[in-house]
C-alpha cells in the first residue's frame, strides 16, 4: 500500500470520526488529508509521465542520429 493510500484511509477515518462525534474540525482535517493525498498521487503520476516522455524523446533522438550518420 502506498503512503498516499495510507494517508487517504487516515483521512477517511478522521472524517468519519468527525461526523460521528460532531467535530467539524476533525471532519475538515480528514477531508483535507484526503485531498492532499489525491494531489500527491496526481503529482507522482504526472512526474512518471514526464519521465517516460523524456526517455521516449531521448530514444527518438538517438534514432535520428543513427539515420543521419
Amino acid at each position: 500500500m502506498s503512503d498516499n493510500t495510507t494517508e487517504k484511509l487516515k483521512g477517511v477515518a478522521k472524517e468519519t470520526v468527525g461526523k460521528v462525534t460532531g467535530s467539524e474540525d476533525t471532519k475538515r482535517e480528514g477531508e483535507q488529508q484526503q485531498k492532499k493525498a489525491q494531489k500527491d498521487d496526481e503529482a507522482a503520476r504526472l512526474a512518471q509521465e514526464a519521465e517516460a516522455k523524456k526517455q521516449e524523446a531521448a530514444g527518438h533522438e538517438g534514432q535520428q542520429r543513427n539515420h543521419q550518420d
